[in-house]
This record gives structure tokens, sequence and C-alpha cells, in this order.
């Protein structure tokens, strides 16, 4: 390797890009360093694996990732200039300097896990939207893996269910690969990069986005459990309050979590009044007002974010018996309720 000038903020978009494919705690070899292959940074730790080319880099290796990426953090200049001296890679920028390990041999299972990814197919208009809309829908009990995942049929739609409530999104075009179940902690990263092109492995799934950032993500081999039935729209007519939104926009700063699929508001409705509670570590949310719906006393948990979404399309939904059934143009969400005459 002779001596590589990089930009540095080129250098430190890649690694915040790939950053989401490290490990906290390394068991697999190198899974909590970047790796360095071929002008690309990349990263893996069995659930998923991030590439991203780093213009004008030319080092094969793999570094700790966490002192490279604060030291890049802490950098004034524009420039690095990165240099090897036996099993060190020797970062200059300006008056700094420092040494970070350097080991050769890359040992992160790449090919043999996820090989060379081909056959790209441009994606569906609507399936990112589909996902995103979807995977909050989606459980965290391990014990029942198939509703931790978001169902991307062939067919043309996508599901997410953890048993209470399930969402259900139209694409709108069939899917151009095989019927999938992606873990919602993956998708979660597959919607921020917003990708355009895709592929399917045995057990992965390929996402490649405009700039060449790759994102593999491994599969759930198993088959989703049929919805049907759930989304018949009948029932009494409930319209949420015009202020709704404003309500929920206070909500949110309470309802911050560290992983979005665990953020929650929960809503009460019924005999005149709306309310609305959320809660964190540091705080609680709590506000009520005078509604024009007069029924039943209905009570139920949502993700601030998919609320959000749905009330941009619609304040109307219904409910039957013990479940609230809200629709839009391409999708439905179903929520099981408690429901009480009190």
């Amino acid at each position: 390797m002779e001596n590589n000038t990089v930009n540095k903020e080129q250098l430190k978009k890649a690694l915040e890009i790939v950053k989401p494919g490290l490990a906290s705690k390394e068991q697999i070899e190198q899974s909590t360093s970047f790796a360095f292959i071929k002008g690309r940074v990349v990263t893996y730790n069995d659930e998923v694996s991030l590439s991203h080319p780093v213009p004008g880099l030319d080092l094969t290796g793999a570094i700790l990732a966490d002192n490279l990426y604060k030291f890049l953090h802490n950098l004034k200049k524009d420039t690095l200039v990165m240099e090897l001296v036996e099993n060190e890679v020797i970062l200059h920028s300006g008056g700094a300097k420092a040494g970070l390990l350097l080991q050769a041999e890359i040992k992160l299972p790449l090919q043999k896990e996820i090989g060379r990814p081909k056959d790209w197919v441009k994606i569906p208009e609507h399936l990112i939207e589909g996902i995103n809309f979807c995977m909050t829908s989606c459980g965290k009990d391990m014990s029942r893996p198939k509703l931790t995942c978001v169902h991307v049929n062939q067919e043309g739609f996508v599901q997410g269910s953890d048993s209470y409530r399930i969402a259900h999104y139209d694409v709108g075009e069939k899917i151009p690969v095989p019927t999938f179940l992606l873990p919602a902690t993956s998708a979660i990263e597959v919607v921020k990069l917003k990708p355009i092109e895709m592929t399917k492995g045995k057990s992965w799934i390929h996402f490649r986005t405009e700039e060449d950032t790759m994102i593999s993500c491994r599969l759930l081999n198993d088959t989703y459990p049929s919805t049907e039935g759930f989304f018949k729209d009948k029932g009494v007519r409930v319209i949420f309050p015009k202020i709704t939104e404003d309500i929920l926009k206070r909500a949110q700063v309470f309802s911050k979590r560290e992983h979005l699929l665990d953020e929650s508001v929960h809503i009460k409705m019924g005999k005149g009044r709306f309310m609305m509670k959320s809660r964190c570590d540091t705080g609680w949310f709590r506000e009520q007002i005078i509604a024009k719906y007069k029924g039943d006393i209905i009570e139920f948990d949502i993700t601030p974010y998919l609320l959000k979404g749905i009330l941009a399309e619609t304040r109307e939904f219904k409910y039957d018996v013990d479940r609230l059934v809200f629709r839009g143009e391409r999708w439905y969400y179903v929520s099981m309720l408690r429901i009480s005459k009190k």
C-alpha cells in the first residue's frame, strides 16, 4: 500500500453508513471492526452486512472500529493521509498523527455467507414504503420468530404482526424476487438507506442504493401465518379529533426510545373524551380533550410515526367487537382492542 490521501468527510460518511453492521461484542472475529476490501469499507455481524465505497482508498485489512471512528470525528483538516507501516496504519492529518493496528487477513465469513450478489433487479416503487409501514407492527418475542419479521410476499404485498396488531400494505405490483421474511430490526436499516435495487440469495436478501451502498440481511426460513379474515371493513365509524396530530407531536417528546420499534403512545377514547399518553425514562405526558365520539371506551397502543403516517391520509377508523381497523389507499392496519362500556 502506497500512502493514501483520502477525503476525511467521505471516509467518515462511509463509516457512518456501515456502522449498523458492527456487532456490540466480538462473538465473530472482526465483527467489531471496519474491514477494508477493494476500495470499500465493510461490516458484518451475522444478521446484517453493509459496505460502501471510499474514493481513493487502497487498503486491505481490518481495523477495530471504535478508535478509528472517534479519531475521525475529532479531526479538523479535510484530508487524511494513511500510511501502512508493518502491522499498523499510520494516520496523518495536519499535526495530528495516530497508529492503529491493522489485521491484514480478512476473517469475516463474507464469501461463505454472502458470496457475490448478482442478478440485481429494480425495487418496486412502493416496496420500501410498505416495509416502513409494516415493520413497527412486528413483535419482539423470539419464541415466535416469524412474528418478529416483515413478510414480503412475491404476489405484491407486505405484512407485519405481533398477533395483537397487523399491518398490511399493497405494493401494487409483483415483487421481482421470491417471498421472504425480513427481521424487523434489519428492515429499519434497509428503510434508512432508500435502496433502488435488490436480489435474493439462499439465506440472505441484498439491497443496493444509488450511491452503491450495499446491505445484506439474513432471512428467516419459515412460512408466514395467514391473516385472511382480519381486514373486514365493518363496524362503528369513529373519527379522531382534528388536533390529534398536534397532540401526537407533544406525546412523541416523551415516547423516544433507543430503538424505533420500542416507541409507543397509548390512546383512550369514548364517552366524549379523547386522551393520549406516553412515557420515557425521564418523564411522561398526558393530554385529554373533549371529543365528538361518545361511544364505548376503546384503548390501544400504537407506534407514533405509524400513527403520524395514518393521520396524514385519514382520521377515520372502524371498530368491531374486539378490533380497530384503519384503511388507506394501499394499506390496512388492525389493532386488537380493550373495549369498556364504563
